[in-house]
């Protein structure tokens, strides 16, 4: 994996090594926010969605119990959250609503169930697979969301762009697509490459024209990702 530094004045910790005659894949360390824990891997599936306020309350009148959880936030999130990452007092106080009906995610089925509420009808019909298709076509919900390519969440398209460019899942998911891209294309972290006169620090990196040409950058929220072209010879 690449390197992953706010400042890379420092080798990181010496990455897995790869089996015999096999090719590297990126470590861990550019996916996680701590050693061997990837924080995308607890996010919640699609087929829940957290609501707040007066959202929240409406929940808690019209969805079946079994269709709401509580929250469940890390203490670290809570107590000492990392830039972009605060929660709102009416988030945690919140409640995750989860579809009762597959492939359909948590924000369509409760923009459904919401909507049949405020028109009067009956909210049970949005219980059961074939029910709930013909009460979002009737609703004139069907074409109200897009799949998002990056996260799998459903958007409404006018958002789409901002979503990409602002969900935390999405922008680490594609940060991460671009390492292993890059990975695939022959771009190796500097430290797994120090054996062959490759600088593993950022400024030794930047103090050469021939160093800098072979540099490729992904800034991650929280960190960044340095590779280096691995397929030119060392000058």
């Amino acid at each position: 994996m690449p390197c992953v530094h706010a400042a890379s004045t420092s080798p990181p910790a010496a990455p897995t090594a790869a089996r015999s005659g096999s090719t590297p894949e990126p470590s861990p360390r550019t996916t996680t926010d701590a050693p061997g824990h990837r924080w995308t891997d607890q996010r919640l599936p699609v087929t829940q969605t957290v609501l707040s306020d007066d959202q929240a309350d409406l929940a808690r009148l019209i969805c079946p119990p079994e269709q709401l959880q509580r929250p469940d936030f890390s203490g670290d999130r809570l107590l000492s959250p990392r830039p972009g990452m605060r929660l709102h007092d009416g988030l945690v106080a919140g409640v995750v609503v989860e579809s009762p009906v597959p492939a359909v995610t948590g924000r369509r089925w409760w923009t459904v169930l919401r909507a049949a509420h405020d028109q009067g009808w009956s909210t049970h019909l949005a219980l059961e697979p074939e029910s709930f298709r013909h009460l979002e076509q009737q609703l004139g919900l069907v074409d109200h969301f897009a799949s998002c390519t990056i996260c799998s969440d459903d958007i409404t398209p006018n958002r789409m762009k901002y979503h990409q460019q602002t969900n935390s899942v999405c922008r680490f998911l594609a940060d991460t697509a671009e390492v292993r891209t890059f990975w695939k294309l022959g771009y190796r972290d500097p430290y797994l490459v120090r054996g062959d006169g490759v600088p593993i620090t950022w400024t030794e990196l930047n103090s050469r024209v021939a160093w800098r040409t072979r540099l490729h950058i992904v800034r991650f929220r929280l960190w960044t990702a340095v590779l280096i072209s691995a397929s030119k010879a060392v000058a």
